[in-house]
């Protein structure tokens, strides 16, 4: 009996995530990963640049990106006194992705070499998030800035008044060698990886070029006798380049020979995971519905800098909702109560004025922690927010069937907030655009509102099924035949009369902190 009581209670265990625990990047990556206290020292040394991406652990489009973002930092190691690889998670850091404007995630920004902490950066906007776009931004966005450091030089091509000088002067050229290529990129990444002030490069076709006598790609060497040294024939590539223009400085005596290795030991580890309950999934408790709200008021409404009025309307529009149609204890709806009435009477709304509402709310016991319970992935980022946002708008569509405000007014309230706040950018122009082509905005009966909002999640969940996902909770046509065996017929055909009366049955048996089931 006493082991029946003590598994009872470990059920209920709240599940409180850190800033250590749920994180994309760890100890063993490339990416230093800024704190609130840490950033501004980071980002405004004014002795490197930085490659910074703002994220939320909870995203699934960061998720995503994250594997190529550790691949982009280590690809570009080389480059590390000069560039930081770096982010900062917004779930935890809310006010620095406020004051950096971010839009939605994940964001890539480029803040240049400074001590202006005010700089926000220039943001990575492409068509597609891969590595070697990522790479190429990166150099084009090294190659523009402004103001150089000191010892910096490699970051110029040569002119073509230099070029004339030094070929009128070998012995007074202030390089040892100038790399001639046919495409830019590749002197540009050569002089990355060796960061010598004394090594340049220009391309075949330049002025500078014409004005060495060279039109074929190859190494330009200098001495300090006098001598030029036209090296051609040489591969294009990087790598190659690299080992040839050492051997010329260890002729010069001006190069340590020591080659710098590529380090192993770093690559990342797996999530080491104990013991995955996957008996909770199907089951709906308070405290994911509760952590849900919590992540949407403190990650994704607070990091407005400031609302709209259309955003101050659907912002007050979803909190009567959650009021209205969720399932709360007796406790939590007095604190959303609370949140409720200080924004009914604002006509606008700063990060500050919301900010000082969550703390009078939190002092009145409004939880900050997330709570996952059924929503608890194998590992911290795995689905969280995302499964318990989901569940929330399943519950308030069918906690207010045949109730006031109706299902599909509900379902406009939901599409209200998505638009305005939900942060994975990604995500919510699919959503967006899925709303739009399923025309759930011109439902007009609440049967359907309800059973619109469970096809567009099965719609996404077919979406996502190959992308990665928590291995022990894959994505699934839902409800699966063991939750409901009069659902689907044998070809998976939904019956949707039937899947309409579970959905209101199951999202109607919500589990509360004390183990009860609330009808």
């Amino acid at each position: 009996k006493m082991l029946t009581v003590l598994a009872v209670l470990l059920l209920h265990v709240p599940l409180i995530l850190s800033k250590k625990d749920a994180t994309l990047f760890d100890e063993n990556d490339d990416v230093i990963v800024f704190k609130e206290d840490s950033y501004e020292k980071g980002l405004y040394s004014g002795d490197k640049a930085h490659v910074f991406l703002l994220y939320s652990s909870y995203c699934g489009h960061c998720q995503r990106f994250a594997p190529s973002y550790k691949q982009f930092a280590a690809d570009i190691k080389k480059w590390f006194d000069i560039v930081d690889v770096t982010g900062v998670d917004c779930v935890y850091d809310t006010p620095v992705c406020r004051k950096f404007d971010v839009r939605g995630y994940p964001t890539v920004r480029f803040i240049g070499v400074t001590t202006n902490t005010s700089d926000i950066g220039t943001s990575w906007n492409p068509d597609s998030r891969s590595v070697e776009g990522l790479i190429d931004w990166t150099i084009s966005m090294l190659y523009e800035m402004k103001n150089i450091p000191a010892g910096w030089g490699f970051l110029q091509e040569v002119t073509e008044a230099e070029a004339k000088a030094w070929r009128a002067k070998p012995g007074k050229a202030t390089v040892k060698v100038i790399i001639v290529v046919d495409e830019v990129r590749t002197g540009r990444i050569t002089c990355l990886d060796l960061q010598l002030s004394s090594v340049r490069y220009t391309y075949t076709t330049s002025n500078a070029a014409l004005a060495l006598g060279v039109k074929a790609p190859g190494l330009i060497a200098f001495s300090k006798n006098g001598k030029i040294t036209h090296v051609p024939n040489i591969e294009q590539k990087p790598e190659v380049l690299d080992k040839e223009i050492k051997k010329i400085l260890r002729l010069h005596q001006n190069q340590d020979s020591n080659d710098d290795g590529d380090d192993d030991d770093n690559k990342g580890k797996d999530y080491k995971v104990d013991y995955v309950d996957t008996s909770l999934q199907y089951k709906l408790f308070e405290l994911d519905l509760q952590s849900a709200v919590n992540n949407a008021f403190y990650t994704e409404v607070a990091l407005k800098a400031q609302h709209t009025s259309n955003d101050l309307d659907n912002l007050k529009g979803f909190i009567k909702t959650v009021l209205k149609c969720g399932s709360w204890t007796l406790d939590y709806r007095r604190q959303l109560a609370h949140v409720k009435k200080q924004l009914e009477s604002r006509d606008s709304l700063s990060s500050g004025d919301w900010s000082k509402i969550l703390e009078s709310a939190n002092a009145k016991g409004f939880p900050r922690n997330s709570t996952f319970v059924g929503c608890k992935g194998s590992q911290p980022t795995y689905r969280g927010y995302s499964c318990s946002l989901w569940l929330l708008f399943h519950t308030m569509l069918s906690t207010c069937y045949q109730a006031n405000p109706p299902p599909q007014d509900v379902l406009k309230t939901i599409h209200g907030y998505i638009n305005s706040y939900f942060t994975c950018s990604y995500c919510r122009e699919h959503f967006l655009q899925m709303a739009e082509d399923m025309n759930l905005l011109g439902i007009r009966q609440p049967e359907q509102a309800i059973l619109g909002l469970w096809e567009a999640h099965n719609k996404v969940n077919k979406r996502l099924s190959s992308d990665p996902h928590d291995p022990y909770f894959p994505k699934v046509q839902y409800p699966p035949v063991g939750q409901c065996g009069d659902c689907q017929s044998s070809d998976g055909t939904f019956n949707r009369s039937h899947v309409l009366s579970f959905l209101l049955q199951h999202y109607r048996r919500v589990r509360t902190p004390f183990g009860n089931i609330r009808y």
